[in-house]
This record gives structure tokens, C-alpha cells and sequence, in this order.
């Protein structure tokens, strides 16, 4: 029975061939969104499943109160709270704590950028990263290198032996090569360093108990232990810590946990993650696919009903042959299951393709097709299927046979106003809001381009510097002709900010939040930032250079002083630790992306610091100058790579979000196309139906123009309706994204307007050529037969 009824589906479809292309385009669309949004999901779920008895695994959470009563919840924790657990409460077998730094590292001749996760002993027994050869990294200056990691550095050859340089010069044994796990964690990082080597290879590192951001805190219950056991350890242990450590501090903390299996994906808002997918981002990807998937089954189901006469004889004719309801929903049924595994096959060739767009790579990652991802697919698939076709089937199987075949049947009951017109106005209002969101984007992030952002860019060639090589580039590059000046930043303006540092006027003042960048004194006049007060940086010098830095005005009004000018020559601590001199005061400027608004700002020189070089570059010289740059650098660094970038393309680059437009763009054209199928179906079967009307019309003496007009009103109605419609959503959408920035555009009349154009170009393109090839039709083809 079942292959009668999928026979019969084939021959419809193929009968029909330009409906059924238009169906199962506009599903494979949708099922192509949903589907990287299951794939996405999957392996949301699948995030260190890895790991052994990871039921008995918790990592520490940090839930900061400051002076003000502000809470922040922090996924990190102090430093030295692994040892402390592990020290003084028994129901603890193992704990550890991990810390992420991001030095260069140099081996084999190379020097790369790399991620480095410093771990205790413990790490191996409570994780199930498994070494593929060699031994653990537990004695101080050893590592660990991920495959990958092992590859870029030492090709093929076998690295355990061999010694790398992380950051500054302090030399690193590799002792063992990590195998690849069995699915993703949230633990990312290319070198595994034993954690006893932290304190002589980063002394900046802070080991107080005040810093909740310095480390992430695991640790595993000994057999038996319950979590609200450790809840209890834990609560008294923020007791202790807030007494014996936190006594003059300007925090509380309490501690928490989560279970190492609900890591991943992270349901509670916490700041300083490590790289987990999170819930709000995995149910707007969710509820974006199912849109997309509506959208198409809006189309399936007013392309079915439009074409409600012809099947409405042939239920007529199946019904008076002894077909029961069941048998019509049969086949209505298996319609919408053959047309939705033609577009499943389509899908999967459309995310094939999509996939190799960066954006949704850095969404899916590099994904396998495994068993469990087909039954989800197959899955589906079928739901797809059976729920595009559940309308058209109830609504046909309910038709009485008597009424059709007397020609009783009324086509206006799934016509008029009615369900079919709903669905393609529903659409067209989908669409338009993608449109405004898309050009909401587009037009903030151009903005954030383009913006003047209080600092000069142009004519700036930014090299990346290996570590403390700025003594031996400096005057190297000032040798190379149409190089105006040399000058060096820890950290390029307008990007994500500098280093978050603490100030205060004296000890018994509070602290501020400031934003801390390392430059040397010309970089201040090759970016020509304005000196309100005071005077640059001084040059380098090793008595003094450390304790002199600039600050802008809104650190000189945090921390109270009169006006700009009484700062100056006033001295600051920074971190409680070191005392600095007020050289002079900079005028406000964007150091941060427009998402912020302007933060207090501290300016210091220390070279040691140092990790872009600025080159002020002539105009006449900026065309041929890159290739004797790196004539220059080779022959100082002939192992490293020379990356070098213009300043101005670098913060486009950074804030034009091309690949986001990319994908953005992509779903709005997927969203459109299925809209615009969809209305181009039920134009075409309008005019099929109105064929004689319109041939009537043309022997009456009417213009091809003219009847255009005459059946395109209706039609220019809906996008009307669906615009009213979709401006005020997307109005309302577009505010709340632009709610993110700081400084941004507004959602203005000229940008709706060019929203609801781009619709009405679109879709009265679709409208006006089929109906002008319906006017345009040879009368007498339509009127012979009668």
C-alpha cells in the first residue's frame, strides 16, 4: 500500500515540476539552517564526555561581591584555592589548578603563537587527556604538546627530548605527546606546562587570594562524597578565605560548583569562560533554523492549498472509488515525506558548501557525520515531512465528494484572505525583518569603521614582535628608507582594550578600574593623541621609565582630582604595589571598541611589554615598503615569520564583521528566496486560474500594462499588509542589538524605508514577471476551447 502511495507521489511531483522544485528548494533551505543548528547542538552535549568518573568531577566557581554590593559570578578563582581544598578537607582526593597564558612559543627554529595551560599533577588523573607517548608534565620547566602543536614545530619528526622556549628565555623539556580526544572540551590550549614552572616563568601572575580571575579551580570527591557535602566544604572554606586572606580587600567571595558533566553547555551566566558553548547562543541558533524551517513549511502548505481545485477532483474522484479519510491523509502524507527526502538530499549538499564559510566554522567547528548525527537527521527529516503535509491532508481529506464533483467546491475556502494569503504575508514580514536587522548591522558596523576614533591610523604598518626583540628591530626598520618613525604599543588601540590594572591615590582610597596599555613615548605622537596637561612619557630610562605613566580625563575624574591639570606631578599605586608619577593627561579617545563606553585609561612604558611595533610610514613610500621590511627582519630573524598589517585595515578588518554580514546576509537571502518562491508559485497558479479572465480583457482592448496592474493589486497588497507588519518587529529587534554598543547608530526612517524597498523591489520583481508572461499570452490559446 505504502508503494502505491509513494508511486502516486512521484507521478504528482513530476507532473508539476516547477511546483515541486519550488517546494523542495524552499525545505532544503530551512532543513539546511536547522541542521547546523542540530549539529551545533550535538556537540554543545557532547563536551567532555571523555573524561573518567567525571560524576565525582566539579570545577569551582567564584561569586564576587565588591564594596558597592555589585555580584559578579566567575567561572575562574584565585590561585591558590586548589592547594587549599586539597590541604585542609579530606573529602577531596585530587584537585588542580589550571592556568591560561598566551606567549609566543619558539622551537625548531619557529617561533609561533600558542596557548599554554599550566596544570598540577592531578590534571592527568582527574581529566581523561591520554598521552599517545612519553610521560606526564609534573617537574618544573617540562611540557606537554598536543598533536597538532607537535606537528606545526617538529613536522614529523619526535619531539619528546627536545627543548622550546615559551615566552621570555626560559627553556621548556618536552616530555610527552597528547593524543587527540574523543570530543571537544572546555579545556583548549596547545602546550600542557607543569605548574610548579608558573612562578619562575611568569612572576606577574598574581598569587593572592584577591585576583578571582587568575586560575580555574578542579577538584574530585573521594568515593562516596556527595556534592552537597562539598557545597558544605566549600561554603566554609570562603568563610576562612574572606577572614584570613581577604581581610583588607575589597571583595567577598563564595564559592560554588558545577559538575564537570554540566560544564558544557553553560546554563548560568559566568564571566572569564573558557570556551564552552552557551544556552542563549545555542537557542538563538535553534530558533533562527526553526524560522527558516517555517518559512519553507508556510510555503508548502499555501503552494498545496493554491493548487486547491485540480486536487480537490482528484480527492473527489479517489473518495467516490471507497478512499477513506485515512487513505487520503495517506497520500497527502507521503507527498510531504518524498518531497521533504529530495530537499534533505539538497540540504546536505547546501551544508557542505555553507560549511566552508568561516563564520560557520567558527559556529560547527569541523563536525564528523557520525551514526548518531544521521539518526538525528533521518529523524528530522521525517518530522519535517509529516508536519509540512499534516495541514494539506487534513484539510483535503475532509472535502465531501457529492459537492466537488457537482462543481459545488468553492476554491475560495483556502483562497481570499484566508490561510494561503496568512502564510505568504507571514513571509514577507519574516523577511523584512531579516533585511532591517541585516542592514542594522551592516550600517553600525560601518559606523564603528569610520567613526573617528580620536587617534590617527593612517600610513601605520603594524608588525607583530617576537619577545623583547624591540632593541634590535627599532633601529634596524629606522634604517629602512620612507620609515618616518618607529614606535611600539603592547596592545593596539580600538580592538578589546588593554590590561585591566587598579589604581588609587593612596591606600586608604578606593580602587578604580583602569585600562592598561605599555607604549613608548612616540607612539603618543605617531597616533598624535592630544596632551591636555602635562607632557609625554619620558624617554627610556631604567631609573625612572616604570613609574612614569599618563592617564586620560575620565581616569583624572574617577579618581577625583579638580580638573586635568591638578593631576599632574600627583602620584598614583597601581595594584597596591607600585607607585607612579602623573606625567600628564590625554584627551578621552576610543582605546576599546564602540561596545564600551570611554573606561578610565593608564599609559606606562615598559619594554619588556612590547608585542606590536608601529611604523610611521611615508605616503610615497607605502606601495613597495612591506618587502623591505621584511628584507630587514629576515635578516635579524630568519626563523620567524614577518606579519605586518595597516593599521586602518586592521580595524576594519576587526569591526566590518565580514563574515557575520556573510552569514547574516546568507540567511536573509535564504529567507527572501523561500518568500519569493513561494509567492511566485501562488502567482503562477492565479494566473492559470485567471488565464480567460485576462485573455477577456486583452480581446476587450485592454493593455498588457493594464492587466498587469489589474492582477498584481492583490499581490502588492500582501507586501503592503507585510510591511506594516515586519517594520515595527524589526524596529524593535534592531534596538535591542543596538542596545550592545555604547556608541551606535539609530534604527532611523531612511533605514526602514530602504528595508521595506529592497522588499517591494524583490518581491514586485517576482510579481511583475509573471504576471506581464500571463498578459502577454496569446488570447486565443485561452478562449478556444470555449
Amino acid at each position: 500500500m505504502f508503494r502505491n502511495y509513494l508511486k502516486t507521489a512521484w507521478r504528482n511531483l513530476n507532473k508539476h515540476k516547477l511546483f515541486s522544485f519550488i517546494n523542495i528548494f524552499g525545505l532544503a533551505s530551512g532543513m539546511t539552517v536547522c541542521m547546523l543548528a542540530l549539529i551545533k547542538i550535538k556537540e554543545a552535549y557532547e563536551y567532555d564526555n571523555f573524561h573518567p568518573e567525571s560524576y565525582r568531577s566539579y570545577r569551582v566557581i567564584t561569586n564576587s561581591t565588591n564594596k558597592g554590593g555589585d555580584h559578579l559570578l566567575y567561572a575562574s578563582s584565585p590561585l591558590p584555592l586548589s592547594d587549599f581544598l586539597k590541604s585542609n578537607y579530606s573529602i577531596i582526593e585530587r584537585s588542580t589548578a589550571v592556568h591560561f597564558s598566551h606567549d609566543a612559543i619558539i622551537g625548531n627554529g619557529k617561533e609561533l603563537p600558542a596557548t599554554e595551560a599550566y596544570a598540577g599533577s592531578d590534571f592527568y588523573k582527574i581529566f581523561g587527556f591520554k598521552l599517545s607517548s612519553g610521560s606526564p608534565a609534573t617537574n618544573p620547566q617540562t611540557v606537554v604538546l598536543t598533536r597538532e602543536t607537535a606537528q606545526r614545530f617538529f613536522g614529523n619528526a619526535d619531539p619528546i627530548g627536545r627543548v622550546i622556549t615559551i615566552g621570555s628565555s626560559n627553556n621548556f623539556l618536552v616530555t610527552g605527546i597528547l593524543e587527540n580526544p574523543s570530543s571537544p572540551s572546555h579545556l583548549k590550549f596547545d602546550v600542557l606546562v607543569s605548574l610548579s614552572s608558573l612562578p619562575m616563568q611568569n612572576n606577574k601572575v598574581s598569587v593572592n587570594w584577591d585576583d578571582e580571575g587568575a586560575a580555574y579551580t578542579y577538584v574530585q570527591l573521594k568515593p562516596g562524597a556527595s556534592e552537597a557535602s562539598l557545597r558544605a566544604v566549600l561554603k566554609n572554606a570562603s568563610k576562612e578565605v574572606n577572614a584570613l586572606f581577604l581581610a583588607s580587600a575589597n571583595v567577598n567571595f563564595l564559592f560554588d560548583v558545577q559538575r564537570l558533566d554540566d560544564i558544557s553547555p553553560g546554563s548560568i551566566p559566568l564571566h572569564n569562560l573558557t570556551g564552552e558553548p552557551i544556552v542563549p547562543n545555542l537557542v538563538i541558533f535553534a530558533v533562527i533554523g526553526l524560522a527558516m524551517l517555517l518559512l519553507a513549511f508556510f510555503n508548502y502548505v499555501s503552494l498545496t492549498l493554491a493548487r486547491a481545485l485540480d486536487r480537490a477532483r482528484e480527492v473527489g474522484v479517489r473518495k467516490v472509488a471507497g478512499a477513506s479519510r485515512r487513505h487520503v491523509m495517506m497520500q497527502f502524507l507521503s507527498e510531504s515525506l518524498l518531497v521533504a527526502i529530495f530537499a534533505f538530499f539538497l540540504a546536505c549538499i547546501e551544508v557542505r558548501l555553507v560549511s566552508t564559510l568561516p563564520v560557520v566554522q567558527n559556529l560547527i567547528g569541523n563536525f564528523k557525520y557520525d551514526a548518531q548525527l544521521w539518526l538525528y537527521f533521518i529523524a528530522f527529516t521525517a518530522f519535517t515531512g509529516i508536519f509540512a503535509g499534516w495541514i494539506p491532508a487534513r484539510v483535503f481529506a475532509t472535502l465531501q465528494p457529492v459537492k466537488v464533483l457537482k462543481g459545488k467546491f468553492n476554491s475560495k475556502l483556502f483562497g481570499g484572505v484566508g490561510l494561503r494569503k496568512a502564510l505568504s504575508v507571514i513571509q514577507f514580514a519574516v523577511s523584512l525583518v531579516a533585511i532591517v536587522i541585516l542592514f542594522v548591522f551592516y550600517k553600525q558596523s560601518l559606523f564603528m569603521v569610520t567613526a573617528d576614533y580620536g587617534f590617527e591610523k593612517r600610513e601605520m604598518l603594524n608588525i607583530r614582535l617576537p619577545q623583547n626583540s624591540y632593541q634590535k628591530l627599532a633601529p634596524a626598520f629606522s634604517a629602512v628608507p620612507g620609515v618616518e618613525s618607529v614606535s611600539a604599543a603592547s596592545a593596539l588601540f580600538g580592538f578589546s582594550g588593554g590590561n585591566t590594572k587598579f589604581i588609587k591615590r593612596d591606600r586608604t582610597a578606593d580602587s578604580i578600574a583602569g585600562n592598561y596599555f605599555s607604549v613608548s613615548p612616540t607612539f603618543i605622537t605617531d597616533t598624535k593623541l592630544q596632551l591636555i596637561a602635562g607632557e609625554n612619557l619620558p624617554a627610556s630610562s631604567p631609573n625612572n621609565n616604570a613609574h612614569f605613566v599618563l592617564i586620560n580625563e575620565k581616569a583624572s575624574q574617577a579618581l577625583k582630582f579638580k580638573d586635568p591639570g591638578a593631576a599632574v606631578g600627583n602620584t598614583v599605586l597601581l595594584n597596591d604595589t607600585t607607585r607612579c608619577i602623573i606625567a600628564g593627561i590625554v584627551k578621552d579617545f576610543h582605546y576599546a571598541s564602540f561596545m564600551t563606553s570611554i573606561q578610565p585609561l593608564l599609559l606606562a612604558n615598559q619594554q619588556d611589554e612590547y608585542a606590536v611595533l608601529n611604523l610611521k610610514i611615508s605616503p610615497s613610500a607605502a606601495a613597495n615598503i612591506i618587502p623591505a621590511l621584511e628584507a630587514a627582519w629576515k635578516k635579524l630573524y630568519p626563523h620567524q615569520p614577518f606579519l605586518a598589517s595597516w593599521y586602518d585595515k586592521e580595524l576594519t578588518h576587526e569591526h566590518l564583521h565580514k563574515d557575520d554580514l556573510v552569514f547574516l546576509g546568507l540567511l536573509t537571502i535564504m529567507a527572501l528566496s523561500i518568500a519569493c518562491l513561494g509567492l511566485l508559485g501562488i502567482v503562477i497558479y492565479t494566473t492559470k486560474n485567471r488565464a480567460k479572465e485576462v485573455s477577456v480583457r486583452r480581446v476587450m482592448g485592454a493593455n498588457v500594462w493594464r492587466v498587469v496592474i489589474e492582477i498584481s493589486r492583490g499581490f502588492a497588497g500582501l507586501l503592503l499588509i507585510a510591511t506594516c507588519i515586519g517594520l515595527p518587529i524589526g524596529f524593535v529587534i534592531g534596538g535591542e542589538f543596538l542596545r550592545q554598543y555604547a556608541y551606535r547608530i539609530s534604527v532611523s526612517v531612511s533605514l526602514l524605508a530602504e528595508s521595506a524597498a529592497a522588499l517591494f523591489v524583490l518581491g514586485g520583481l517576482t510579481i511583475i514577471w509573471q504576471t506581464y508572461r500571463a498578459a502577454n499570452a496569446n488570447p486565443v490559446v485561452a478562449l478556444r476551447g470555449e
